[in-house]
């Protein structure tokens, strides 16, 4: 019999955050951490009230050298577009996110959250392609008569967000998603378990990671990552890992008082995972956000997050598991501090990391979005690993070839072959409105040395409205010489997945 959590009907939000501690500064930290910055990233319904930190139109951005000074790094020719693709036809939607089978790179599976259900409560949808991108076979999970959503521990939910998607060697697929009741004050994180194969993908079973099925649980999971060990290490083959924010504390009784960043592993193909593991910085309880996980060639594990600091100062975090994820490094910074997005705008904004490993060499990839000094758009930037599997990092070099605009909401991969592939929200061609963007691209088939002239993928400019949410991350997945970005073509602005396949020159 199933566990109804909360009934739609609520009329009431009983839910009220409390204001978060401040602690000393400590040694490791450059400024005093920001712990009033932090924010969780579910939303529940399409008229969500989200803060945006602003709205209108922001100075431009005049244009600057490429790669922070010296001679262009833009020196191979852009990707060959192909036409743009509705993976999902139902709006509006945000949150997309796509993987390839790396048995067979026709089969594609993507994911977004999608809030044309039960007036307007997001559920999440997924989509497979089995004739590499060129046509989509859409699906939500798995709901009731009733339209409720239920799992395979006997709870049922109102909505749920935030999909992740992966698939191994083995043809197994997984989708990592929240689910939550109406006024989310009780979730869990979830795994989705099924099959891929040559005519399609499907999910049989929804197991728990970690749950918080009632009012007086004393953690909130956030911001949910999952990915999957497809290298060369027998050891660790096949195993499935996730990461998440875990806010500590309870909207009802004193509001959450803190976070960190939380990773569990399975063993056998997500039916059951580890307890909870403490990945962030003790130091850093309560100002951290933004979690990405990746597997590298020899089996070696990657958490990265971001750190909040006073002053609207970030910076990004590592932390490396050569054994499967039983044990990680201390985190470490691997980027400067950097400027917070600030640029003005209806939907909200970040500037979370999206993090790549080359499945050849080793290099481990980071891809983010800084916002400029005086008044500068938004960059979107590139640093690489010094050496292979290293947890020291290159400068950062912007790899948007126009600073007109404001460039956010990054995503890399790396194909079969070692050939990084990015993405990203561009307004370039929005005329100074932050309303209008595009998506480009571009790739590196040298180590990040030098990339591609950016392409613009949509055909036309995309008008976000006055949409308060157009997601908070992208998706793009590559193999074969080809690279598959998706995005959403407004958000609450009717929004819905769209894709495109990129060719390689």
């Amino acid at each position: 019999m199933k566990i109804r959590r909360w009934a739609l009907g609520c009329c009431f939000i009983l839910a009220v955050l409390a204001a978060l501690p401040a602690r000393a500064q400590e040694s490791e930290i450059p400024l005093p951490l920001d712990r009033k910055a932090i924010f969780r990233t579910q939303v529940p319904h399409r008229n969500s009230k989200i803060d945006t930190g602003g709205g209108g139109v922001s100075p431009q951005a005049k244009p600057g050298k490429p790669g922070g000074g010296g001679g262009s790094i833009f020196t191979q020719t852009p990707y060959q577009v192909s036409s743009t693709v509705a993976a999902t036809t139902t709006v509006p939607a945000a949150e997309p996110h796509i993987v390839v089978d790396p048995s067979n790179s026709a089969v594609l599976l993507g994911a977004i959250s999608d809030f044309s259900q039960r007036g307007g409560f997001n559920t999440t949808k997924y989509a497979f392609s089995v004739n590499g991108g060129a046509s989509w076979t859409e699906q939500f999970v798995p709901f009731d008569e009733f339209g409720v959503l239920y799992t395979s521990d006997g709870y049922a939910w109102d909505a749920n967000s935030d999909p992740v998607v992966a698939i191994d060697k083995n043809r197994i697929a997984y989708v990592a998603t929240l689910y939550f009741d109406a006024l989310g004050l009780s979730n869990g994180f979830y795994v989705a378990i099924g099959s891929a194969s040559d005519s399609g993908v499907g999910f049989s079973s929804i197991m728990p990671v970690s749950t918080n099925p009632d009012l007086f649980s004393q953690f909130f999971e956030d911001k949910p990552w999952v990915t999957v060990d497809n290298s060369n290490n027998p050891a660790t083959t096949g195993n499935v890992y996730g990461c998440w924010s875990r806010f500590v504390g309870n909207a009802l009784f004193g509001g959450y008082t803190s976070d960190f960043i939380a990773f569990s592993r399975s063993l056998n193909h997500g039916l059951t995972w580890t307890a909870p593991q403490h990945i962030s910085s003790p130091s850093h309880d309560g100002a951290v956000q933004g979690c990405q996980v990746v597997v590298g060639p020899a089996g070696e594990v990657y958490v990265t997050y971001e750190l909040y600091y006073v002053g609207g100062k970030r910076q990004h975090w590592l932390a490396k598991s050569t054994d499967g994820g039983q044990t990680f490094t201390a985190p470490i910074a691997i980027t400067p501090l950097f400027n917070e997005l600030s640029f003005n705008s209806t939907y909200r904004k970040n500037s979370f990391t999206s993090l790549a490993v080359n499945p050849v060499s080793g290099y481990v990839y980071v891809v983010y979005a800084n916002q400029g000094r005086g008044g500068a758009g938004a960059e979107v930037v590139f640093t690489r690993s010094t050496t292979p599997g290293g947890t020291t990092f290159t400068d950062a070099i912007k790899i948007n070839d126009s600073s007109t605009g404001q460039q956010f909401f990054p995503a890399v991969t790396v194909d079969s072959n070692g050939r990084i592939h990015a993405m990203w929200f561009d307004t370039r061609n929005g005329g100074g409105s932050n309303a209008l963007y595009d998506v480009y691209a571009t790739y590196s088939t040298d180590n990040g040395a030098t990339f591609g002239q950016n392409a613009r993928v949509t055909p036309a400019t995309i008008d976000a409205g006055d949409a308060t949410f157009i997601g908070d991350y992208n998706g793009v997945a590559a193999s074969a010489g080809h690279a598959h970005p998706v995005w959403t073509n407004g958000g609450f602005n009717n929004g819905s997945m769209q894709t495109s396949t990129l060719t390689l020159p």
